[in-house]
């Protein structure tokens, strides 16, 4: 059974904390959307499938006085963290066996690494959480799309997403999460669902300033993880040797 599908090496972890900063960029400067307060901050607030622990390191610094568990299937994060972060090694895929309740649950960027989203993240979370309390979800698809038309449907670019796609489908960790997540917060139980659709720009074409850094920034995201993201996927489902793979990755890039 593949149980991830992605590296966890010193340049993903790289990648990753590249990632982080433009999505934080993408979201205005925000870490989170759901209506906390540092006035009243979140006692308790679990990150499922941290990374490299920077969100949560971040939101540590911005509610002192909460209490954060992050965690991840790896100990990547950084041993320096604030007082009130705690990282712990778990596969959040199996059942959660806490002994508290949460006020605020976060997931980012988790599409292909579970069976099961609905299952395994929200039906816990819900289980998981305070009376009022919030879970976040800011998860994309490995959907490309283009506003003007101009990017062939059977070109390289696309047809990698394409290829990454049904690779997830068929090895069992779909790759599509984020344009699914109302349904599965709404069948899960959640109420005041809410759902926030934000553009990333794939490179630097746009003449808008912030647009074109926010594009050089996810283009040596995508660019950075390309290998990783294809040589399990694709080995698994294609038989594709790591030659093959690459050359692959190349036509994508």
């Amino acid at each position: 059974m593949l149980a991830y599908a992605f590296p966890n090496d010193a340049q993903e972890q790289e990648r990753l904390e590249l990632q982080g900063v433009a999505l934080k960029k993408l979201f205005g400067d925000r870490l989170f959307f759901a209506p906390l307060s540092e006035a009243t901050p979140p006692r308790t607030i679990l990150d499922v499938a941290t990374g490299v622990g920077d969100w949560a390191i971040q939101m540590g610094d911005l509610f002192p006085n909460s209490e954060i568990i992050a965690t991840d299937l790896s100990p990547i994060q950084p041993k320096q963290v604030p007082p009130n972060v705690c990282f712990y090694v778990e596969d959040s895929s199996d059942p959660w066996e806490y002994s508290q309740k949460f006020d605020y649950i976060h997931t980012r960027i988790t599409f292909g690494c579970w069976s099961s989203f609905e299952k395994q993240i929200a039906q816990q979370a819900f289980d998981l959480l305070e009376p009022g309390g919030w879970f976040e979800s800011q998860e994309t698809d490995s959907t490309i799309l283009c506003d003007d038309g101009t990017m062939r449907a059977d070109g390289p670019f696309s047809t990698w997403f394409h290829k990454i796609t049904a690779a997830g489908e068929q090895c069992d960790r779909p790759t599509i999460l984020g344009s699914t997540l109302k349904e599965i917060y709404e069948r899960v139980g959640f109420v005041d669902v809410q759902e926030r659709i934000f553009k990333m720009p794939t490179n630097a074409w746009a003449k808008d300033e912030m647009i074109n850094k926010l594009g050089l920034m996810w283009e040596r995201n995508l660019l950075q993880g390309l290998s990783g993201f294809s040589y399990s996927l694709f080995n698994r489902t294609y038989g594709w040797s790591a030659a093959q793979i690459e050359v692959s990755r190349l036509m994508a890039a």
